[in-house]
């Protein structure tokens, strides 16, 4: 979770013995802590620790909340991390976020963020990869990150809850894999900051909050054009410059994330999570999903 790590962190800690491309300083396995500061360093969160692993300068952890919704305060993190919410009832300040989550959500909090997130009860769990912010700067160097908290979309979702998995069946090919996700979590980070800094007229955005809005149909380019009163031609060149994609590419991906967030619901089937969601069949929503995310919706589902 986004709340600190404290007090009773109680660990089965392994270190991977692995040269990682963020290995700029000690590997670093958090100490237990008495009571509750206002600055959390590198690592450290409220909650017990079920497994955790390092990878170089990341650090990877399983935790279950320890700490009271009304004893936590207002803190800082000194560390950058991704916090996967996999159970329980969430309270974050976090752009994009419900004011309480209880759903699987995936937030990215870079260095220096203050809040107060925390859970509601003690039965949640959650899974982070926190890095230092030399680490976090230096990958910010490469690409744009962003600069307060934010919810990621499902399709980095899908990627966290695969690390997680890599950190419940560790291998020795794990930390390789842990690496190449953490890429792909920056990467998706990335693209939030580049989507929400890019400029655009307000009709282009009426036009991306229909296809987002309206996701169970398909309305024609000439429709949509007509809805925000310009020619097709005109909008299809202008979305694909400002989104990075066609009007129709986007809508595939508003429907895949309402799939995404459909799969915790065990009670669909993954036939009905497909025709709700605009695939042919559970074939071709498998076969899609398989392609954007590498993992099939069963097996993304089996992680829940």
């Amino acid at each position: 979770m986004s709340t600190p790590h404290g007090a009773h962190a109680t660990s089965r800690t392994s270190q991977a013995s692995h040269s990682s491309a963020y290995s700029i300083s000690p590997t670093h396995v958090p100490s237990p802590v008495s009571t509750i500061s206002q600055a959390f360093a590198y690592g450290r969160f409220l909650g017990d620790y079920r497994e955790q692993r390092d990878v170089g300068a990341l650090a990877l952890a399983e935790l279950q909340p320890t700490v009271p919704e009304h004893e936590v305060t207002l803190h800082t993190h000194d560390d950058a991390h991704f916090l996967l919410l996999l159970r329980g009832n969430y309270l974050s300040s976090a752009r994009g976020m419900p004011m309480m989550c209880s759903t699987r959500a995936l937030v990215v909090n870079p260095p220096g963020t203050t809040h107060r997130d925390c859970f509601r009860g003690l039965d949640g769990l959650f899974f982070t990869v926190s890095m230092p912010a030399a680490v976090w700067q230096q990958a910010q160097s490469l690409r744009p990150l962003p600069t307060s908290a934010v919810k990621l979309s499902g399709s980095s979702l899908v990627r966290a809850a695969c690390l997680w998995r890599e950190l419940r069946a560790w291998d020795t090919a794990s930390p390789l894999a842990v690496e190449g996700g953490f890429e792909e979590l920056l990467d998706a980070a990335s693209e939030h900051a580049l989507e929400t800094a890019r400029e655009g007229p307000a009709w282009l955005e009426r036009a991306r909050e229909i296809l987002a809005d309206e996701w169970r149909r398909t309305p024609a380019l000439a429709e949509l054009a007509r809805h925000v009163d310009v020619h097709p031609v005109y909008l299809a060149r202008a979305f694909r410059r400002r989104y990075g994609c066609s009007p129709g590419t986007y809508l595939r991906r508003c429907r895949m994330e309402r799939a995404i967030g459909m799969l915790d619901d065990h009670r669909l089937s993954l036939a009905d999570v497909a025709a709700t969601c605009g695939f042919v069949d559970q074939a071709h929503f498998t076969h899609a999903f398989r392609r954007a995310h590498r993992v099939t919706p069963s097996q993304y589902r089996a992680l829940t």
